[in-house]
């Protein structure tokens, strides 16, 4: 769903439930940020609608039951099995890195050692 319509399905919802759609009480309905010009386009496109055009503007809920489960999850088994890989290399290189650090402290060590030697 786009923006614009985000915008169209909230101002309808308020006009549902009694309320005057404004910028306002639109943007609290969203609940996330949507640039303004965005928001004032979807108010004035509206406002500017007769009835009928407003009755077509689906509701949230008609447009989550239209959409599939698997696109409603938000991770996908494909996106799950990328993650989990990502996973096991991070896991790896955060073993290796360790043992690079175990190394370069024993060599600055060893290092400062053979120069206490010498003095």
């Amino acid at each position: 769903m786009s923006p614009l319509d985000q915008v169209l399905c909230a101002a309808k919802q308020l006009s549902d439930e009694g309320k005057n759609p404004t910028l306002a009480l639109i943007k609290t309905k969203l609940g996330m940020s949507i640039a303004m010009p965005t928001l004032i386009q979807g108010l004035q496109q509206y406002k500017s609608m007769n009835a009928t055009d407003k009755a077509a503007i689906p509701t949230k809920a008609q447009l989550n039951a239209s959409v599939p489960a698997a696109q409603l999850s938000p991770v996908n088994t494909e996106q799950q099995q990328k993650i989990e890989q990502l996973e096991r290399e991070l896991l790896v290189l955060k073993t290796d890195y360790q043992a690079v650090c175990q190394r370069l402290t024993a060599l600055e060590s060893a290092l400062l050692n053979a120069d206490e030697a010498k003095k």
